[in-house]
């Protein structure tokens, strides 16, 4: 009996230390894992300030300044998502953040490319609302006879005020921010269709 408590009292310690060293390296890790956030965003604003300059002098703004807008919106959400995240992630998970760059670069990727996806169902009409931003074709493409026809021509659109404007980075932020958003989104468009391809088989049955 006395035995077994003097090895009890002797493991205690170690099994303290252990927890320490745990903690210790979890906060290492997320040290890391933030610089390599904040390196990241720094280069992708950089770029995209760049790029934007550069569309500027190209005379292509008007067409690309949304589009650009959007996806940087959804960068920075995917960023401020996965930096809040970071304390509620398992140590596996911040070891590979902080030991892969890609990895780092996912999240905020999706997030840019679910932001372009919003504002494609804001453009085609498919979430329509007063919480979510309105848009017009431009005059060009309304006077234009031909010469604009093309995907391309999807986003010669504008907002049809500046409170649009804002509600577009409100939302775009959203979806880079949350994930779950705009696949929430997606999954009910998906149930929707698949219970009218249903009511339509019926209704072939029934005739």
């Amino acid at each position: 009996m006395q035995s077994n408590l003097e090895e009890v009292l002797e493991k205690r310690p170690r099994l303290e230390l252990s927890s320490d060293t745990v903690l210790n390296e979890r906060l290492h890790l997320i040290k890391i894992v933030s610089n390599r956030l904040f390196f990241t965003l720094a280069l992708l604003l950089t770029v995209m300030i760049i790029g934007g300059y550069l569309v500027f002098l190209g005379g292509a703004i008007k067409n690309s300044a949304t589009a650009g807008s959007v996806l940087l919106i959804g960068f920075i959400g995917g960023f401020v998502g996965l930096q809040r995240r970071m304390k509620s992630l398992a140590i596996d998970d911040l070891t590979l953040l902080a030991h892969s760059w890609v990895y780092i670069a996912l999240s905020p990727m999706v997030g840019g490319i679910l932001a372009m996806l919003l504002l494609v169902l804001f453009i085609g009409g498919l979430l329509e609302g007063g919480l979510f931003p309105q848009f017009d074709p431009d005059p060009v493409l309304q006077s234009s006879q031909g010469t604009t026809l093309g995907i391309s021509t999807i986003f010669n659109i504008h907002g049809a005020s500046y409170q649009d404007y804002a509600k577009l980075m409100f939302w775009c932020f959203l979806a880079g921010y949350s994930e779950h958003f705009v696949t929430n989104i997606i999954s009910h468009f998906e149930s929707s269709t698949g219970a009218a391809s249903v009511e339509s088989r019926s209704g072939d049955m029934d005739v």
